[in-house]
């Protein structure tokens, strides 16, 4: 048994996140001088007593002078808002000047800035491995991809979920590093002879049965099912989808757990507008015919509604399909999963064979194909889509195969990268030990490591070998301990030694600093030579490392991870637009508006663009399908490209984007509140506010409610005074993005028809607004144009959000003086975002704790 309790006390104790609060003393004397008089004449009237408004007191006692507490502060917060944003005292009360407002929040301001230097001065950052970051250091170090979906999630703070303040550690973490550390060397350390390879081709026939076995070897003979489909030589081809029409085996296990190739062939059958057309215009005939029949006297009413059905087969851009899509699931046990969605975009004549890696235990496995090209179930096509002489794309597959397992070399690299050759290797065993682990540790620690450190993992290994364990299994003792040591676990910086200044980080940190914030995983061979020659703490070479980086694929992570958690993307599909209001969103098109964004930042990022285009941009960044959706032509096939916006389709920045649109979203219709909160708080750095408890929805008895607008029912809503506060700032925003539905498809018209069809009479949209300031837009291209001209807000809330992202910790007021310095910067420097990343690497608070 591994001995893990000495392991489970170290980690524990390591949880502590920063030391005791360092006296503050308040200052009596300013608050006395400045803010004491001005509460007694402009505020505490209101609010003190044991009702005051907003359940908001003013008073010394409820709202003291210590802003080293987080609810205290938080309350001062507060204040400064209301007063910079002009809403306290309200408009009919006396009103301050503009000194006496100054003198109070540059009081407040100076104190929580006090603060804030004397916390972070004094704390010990102890902030723990996310699990994207620790998935991507297990690869760097060890050689192997593993899967953290079992994780605890990580809860973010500040919008990131690297975040040192919220990422605890709770005794089911524990159990969970410890478990996967031992899976880890399990995979990555082998002994013995290398395992026979097996490949296993299928080749599915059509069929009514679900019998159909293939013997492969004394243990293995499993179902292999073409599904009910038709057969075309060697094809099988599948024109819809349905329980019955997926193509795969099951009831096989693989000989030996590792990772697996599966590899099908496969091609596509795409009809043209006229063969929908043509197909369409049968079924709709058939159905004419037997309506006249029955009904000979309204053969006028079905002629109507034949054409007038018929002409939504000619027009509607659903029927300019794409190629079919595939779904592959992968089963082991009892857990199912989706291992890949793609396109089968070969021909008969040219098909393609796609292949994807997923790793198997010895667990009864099967593998699946599913149909997953949706076309929406509309009224003048649900009742026909079943039928196989509706012309839609057909996925045809000829076999498919798995080869396995899989290792780019034997011993595979994973095992020599960590059990390398050397001279001590055949001469003193213990000696070799002790050098594998030093190597390993200075890796994992990502930094060099003494040699007590070393010989206190020793004794797991002499332990091991006490019990009679073979090298290999002795050495994965010390080498787990590892994996569950703080150091490897959390990235730490030790407080400086004089309290309140910041102290230079070593060139150690600034490497897992720079690596952490770029790649999401540990410093590369390069990275940690330049740390070992102490020259990452010149600014010219840590920005040569930055040029570097941002070079490297791995600054993907970056992308995903930043633009993912800045934008909300992974709220994307939590509250997806209702199937039968919106049916031109799929699984598909939801993939599709996450990458978009995503593809949009790497794009801007990658040729160096000024960051505006955020805002507001002449190219979109789009693959086939949501061209499609978007009503842009000429773009075909998956991946996605840089397309220059087309005169009259209204796209091009953030806000255009369906991911944004749908997550601003209530699922069955626009939520402008959502939206212009999202603007003010993501774009625009600008926190509206919570709002008032009790302020309550619309009033359902209003007269006509029912049939009003969003825009209408908001109005009616703005009108109780308690509202009107936030939704004043938030809804004209909100309003200037109405032309977009919930499912970010543009529109002319709200919908009130049968599952919310635009009819001739329906109100037309108005996304005519004014901001507080008296600006009048109109539309998402007024609301971008107002948005450009407030560019300092913008870039302010961009530095804001990389810097918290790049540094792990919530802004305070103590780095509003390099946020400004990096808007700056990026003003001097194109605007663009890698000007901006360059500063954050060399600013100040990056480089010193």
């Amino acid at each position: 048994m591994f001995r893990t309790t000495s392991l489970v006390v170290v980690l524990v104790s390591s949880t502590a996140y920063a030391a005791d609060n360092p006296p503050l003393p308040a200052d009596a004397a300013g608050y006395a001088k400045t803010v004491e008089p001005f509460f007694k004449t402009y505020c505490n009237e209101c609010h003190t007593g044991e009702k005051p408004k907003g359940e908001f007191r003013t008073d010394s006692k409820a709202l003291p002078a210590n802003f080293l507490d987080a609810a205290t502060k938080g309350k001062w917060r507060e204040v400064v808002n209301v007063l910079n944003s002009h809403e306290m005292p309200p408009k009919k009360a006396k009103q301050p000047k503009a000194a006496e407002v100054a003198a109070v929040v540059d009081w407040v301001t100076e104190q929580a800035v006090r603060a804030e230097l004397t916390q972070r001065g004094s704390s010990v950052v102890f902030r723990r491995l996310n699990r994207d970051e620790y998935r991507n250091t297990i690869r760097d170090i060890v050689g192997i991809d593993f899967d953290v979906s079992g994780f605890p999630q990580d809860p973010p703070a500040g919008g990131f979920d690297n975040n040192g303040s919220a990422l605890s550690l709770s005794p089911l973490h524990i159990e969970t590093y410890l478990n996967a550390a031992r899976q880890i060397f399990d995979r990555a350390l082998v002994e013995g002879e290398r395992p026979k390879s097996i490949k296993w081709r299928f080749e599915p026939k059509a069929g009514d049965a679900d019998r159909t076995r293939l013997r492969l070897d004394p243990q293995n003979n499993p179902i292999v099912n073409g599904g009910k489909n038709k057969q075309d030589g060697e094809w099988v081809i599948v024109h819809n989808e349905r329980w019955d029409k997926g193509v795969g085996a099951r009831d096989f296990r693989v000989p030996t757990a590792g990772n697996y190739a599966i590899r099908v062939k496969a091609a596509g059958i795409v009809p043209g507008r006229d063969e929908v057309i043509k197909t369409a215009d049968k079924f709709l005939a058939n159905r004419r015919a037997e309506q006249d029949k029955n009904n000979p006297k309204g053969a006028q009413y079905t002629k109507a509604q034949h054409e007038r059905d018929l002409e939504h087969f000619r027009t509607d851009r659903m029927y300019v399909y794409g190629a079919p899509r595939v779904k592959l699931n992968l089963q082991l046990g009892p857990q199912p999963r989706t291992l890949a969605e793609f396109d089968a975009d070969g021909t008969k004549n040219k098909p393609k064979v796609h292949e994807f890696v997923a790793r198997f235990t010895t667990e009864t496995a099967g593998v699946g194909f599913e149909y997953a090209y949706s076309i929406p179930r509309v009224l003048e096509n649900f009742w026909m889509q079943g039928h196989d002489e509706f012309a839609r794309p057909e996925l045809l597959i000829s076999w498919f195969e798995i080869e396995g397992p899989l290792f780019d070399a034997w011993p595979p690299t994973s095992h020599t990268g960590i059990l390398f050759d050397s001279p001590t290797r055949s001469k003193d065993e213990r000696a070799y030990a002790a050098e594998v682990l030093s190597r390993f540790m200075r890796k994992a620690y990502r930094r060099p490591v003494t040699e007590s450190e070393v010989a206190a993992k020793m004794k797991h290994f002499d332990a091991a070998k006490a019990d009679g364990a073979s090298f290999v299994q002795a050495i994965k003792r010390p080498l787990t301990a590892v994996l569950v040591s703080p150091n490897f676990l959390f990235l730490v910086e030790q407080a400086g030694s004089t309290a309140n200044k910041p102290r230079p980080l070593t060139n150690h940190e600034l490497a897992t600093r720079m690596s952490y914030f770029l790649w999401s995983a540990s410093p590369d061979a390069e990275l940690t030579r330049l740390a070992d020659a102490g020259k990452l703490t010149d600014r010219t070479e840590r920005l040569k490392q930055i040029d570097r980086m941002l070079q490297d694929p791995k600054k993907d992570a970056f992308v995903r991870n930043f633009a993912g958690q800045w934008l909300n993307l992974r709220d994307v599909g939590s509250n997806p637009p209702a199937p039968d209001l919106y049916p031109q969103y799929d699984r598909h098109l939801e993939v599709s508006i996450v990458k978009e964004s995503e593809a949009f930042f790497r794009t801007i990022l990658a040729e160096d663009l000024d960051a505006r285009n955020f805002i507001k941009s002449d190219f979109v960044t789009v693959n086939e399908r949501l061209a499609r959706f978007y009503g842009i032509d000429g773009v075909k096939g998956d991946e996605f490209r840089k397309v220059p916006v087309p005169k009259g389709v209204h796209r091009g920045g953030i806000p255009t984007q369906a991911s944004i649109l749908t997550i601003t979203s209530n699922g069955t219709r626009t939520s402008p509140v959502k939206r212009g909160t999202w603007i003010l708080k993501t774009l625009l750095g600008i926190d509206p506010g919570l709002p008032l408890a009790n302020a309550g929805e619309i009033a359902p008895k209003v007269p006509g409610i029912d049939k009003a607008t969003v825009r209408k029912r908001l109005e009616i809503h703005r009108t109780l005074d308690q509202c009107a506060r936030c939704h004043n700032k938030i809804d004209p925003l909100g309003f200037a993005l109405e032309n977009f539905n919930a499912a970010g498809e543009w529109r002319e018209q709200e919908g009130f028809g049968y599952k919310g069809r635009i009819q001739q009479n329906d109100p037309k949209i108005d996304a005519s607004s004014e901001m507080l300031d008296g600006t009048k837009i109109v539309g998402v291209e007024g609301l971008q144009d107002a948005m450009l001209k407030q560019e300092d807000l913008f870039l302010s809330c961009l530095a804001g959000k990389m810097l918290t992202y790049a540094l792990g910790r919530e802004l305070g007021l103590a780095d509003q003086v390099t946020v400004k310095a990096a808007v700056a910067h990026m003003k001097a420097n194109g605007r663009t975002l890698k000007s901006l990343i360059r500063f954050v690497a060399t600013c100040e608070p990056f480089e010193t704790k």
